[in-house]
């Protein structure tokens, strides 16, 4: 009967388990059926209820003070002529 379904191993915090746990209980369905229902909500809630990406500035520092490929090398001093 099940045949159709895909199963799955998902790895949850505990709280989060046990929040799902109790709201299964407490509507008298199983926790698979919790689970799915709102994994449905989440992929049909609007884009637009979703949190806008914001651009953060951009800065450009100069050169390299220590070289990144050898950061435990310490840069030679400047020599004045």
């Amino acid at each position: 009967m099940l045949s159709h379904m895909k199963r799955t191993t998902l790895q949850l915090d505990a709280a989060l388990y046990a929040e799902l746990r109790r709201r299964a209980a407490s509507e008298g369905r199983t926790l698979t059926d919790v689970v799915e229902r709102s994994l449905r909500a989440g992929l049909d809630a609007p884009a637009a209820s979703r949190r806008p990406r914001i651009a953060l500035p951009s800065y450009d520092l100069g050169p390299f003070l220590v070289d990144p490929a050898r950061p435990t090398r310490a840069p030679r001093p400047a020599e004045d002529a």
